[in-house]
């Protein structure tokens, strides 16, 4: 590191901070009081960052002019490392102080005001990014990995994709979910190339970016999703347009065995909007949430690199079969292909024998060619459907 002052903070010592992917710190030349502003040099990219320049153990550093929503008097209890910043603890509440963040997103999710989300109820953005969020403090359980919990948490996580569904609803952006894997496969030195012609029941919109199942506790025998903050992964790899739904679905399941994530899929399609988890939208052959999967895995890829972590052997299992799944699609391209040739004959004979001047009257055996073209050409069509791996 070239330089790591600000605070007297030891960065590298921080389980925030991406010790591998960082090239050096230098001063920035953003200003907040309560904070030191520096430069964080990556490989692909330069961050700005806030590093605290005071004791946030102490309560006078808590005073801070321009927050946003309730910001109570604080009193801290104790300062814990947290992978995204600091995590604070206070009486009632706790807040994470963040000294990366991508667009101020924890304090979009807490506008939504949506029950099943454990939001911030205030904090303090600089530059439309996110600084301090603070939270209430939750009397909650882990949540069981059995069918019951899982179903649960995924009707809850399709409850709030319907909340922000009625607030934002963008068009299929095909180039832009296809272009963040033109980013991450480079810069994770994957061997793997894989774009999706997204169908067009997959649309953006508000998600938690961050979801997984370890951020869904349970409260009074209710799911909760925590972690709603942005934070240094997202700054990391910023997202250029709205994400679908089925992304947080897809860093759910992820981890999990195909009996419970069938078991937190069908949850989820449950109260989803119902075009988010059509046939169409999940329809493999167009990506689905495979593709999702795969950009999830990417993910894990780069932030494992990053922080210098030895990969799981689940990502590198799962980015190793890219190449047989694409494989059996290029197959099952070939019986789609054979198929629709196959169907456009028989309308094309049709017209020609009903309205080309001088056209042969058809025989018995005409016909019987033709309307067996179509038959097989169908038999193929469903053949195609069939050869798509499973939607979950």
């Amino acid at each position: 590191m070239d330089e790591t002052g600000g605070a007297d903070v030891d960065l590298d010592s921080e389980p925030w901070f991406p010790t591998v992917a960082a090239n050096s710190v230098t001063d920035g030349a953003e200003s907040l009081p309560g904070f030191d502003s520096k430069t964080l040099h990556v490989r692909w990219d330069s961050l700005p960052m806030l590093l605290p320049s005071g004791d946030i153990s102490s309560s006078e550093w808590w005073n801070h002019a321009n927050t946003w929503g309730d910001f109570p008097s604080l009193k801290p209890l104790e300062v814990l490392p947290s992978p995204i910043g600091w995590k604070v603890l206070f009486a009632e509440h706790f807040a994470w102080v963040l000294p990366l963040d991508e667009d101020g997103h924890g304090r979009r999710l807490s506008e939504l005001n949506h029950a099943g989300l454990n939001a911030a109820i205030g904090g303090l953005q600089h530059e439309g990014r996110d600084v301090i969020l603070i939270y209430n403090r939750l009397d909650s359980e882990e949540l069981p990995r059995d069918e019951k919990h899982l179903r649960m948490a995924g009707e809850t996580l399709g409850r709030f994709h319907a909340h922000c569904g009625q607030q934002l609803s963008t068009p299929n952006d095909e180039r832009a979910w296809n272009k963040r894997l033109d980013i991450l496969e480079p810069r994770t030195r994957s061997a793997t190339k894989w774009r999706a012609p997204h169908s067009a029941d997959t649309q953006g919109t508000i998600t938690h970016r961050n979801f997984g199942l370890d951020n869904c506790v349970l409260v009074d025998g209710n799911v909760i999703i925590t972690g709603c903050a942005g934070g240094v992964y997202n700054a990391l790899v910023p997202s250029d347009t709205p994400s679908p739904a089925i992304r947080d679905v897809a860093a759910a399941v992820i981890q999990l065995s195909s009996d419970q994530k069938r078991s937190f899929c069908e949850g989820w399609a449950s109260t989803a909007p119902k075009h988010w988890s059509s046939s169409r939208a999940l329809d493999s052959h167009k990506g689905g949430l495979l593709i999702w999967e795969y950009e999830q895995m990417l993910e894990h890829r780069l932030f494992h690199q990053a922080w210098g972590r030895d990969e799981p052997t689940q990502v590198t299992g799962h980015l190793a079969n890219i190449s047989s799944v694409q494989s059996g699609m290029y197959q099952a391209r070939t019986l789609a292909a054979a198929g629709l040739i196959c169907l456009v004959i028989p309308p094309f004979a049709a017209f020609y024998w009903l309205l080309y001047p001088g056209a042969p009257v058809p025989t018995v055996n005409d016909l019987g060619g033709v309307l067996a073209l179509g038959a097989i050409g169908a038999l193929l069509r469903r053949m195609y459907r069939a050869a798509a791996p499973d939607p979950w």
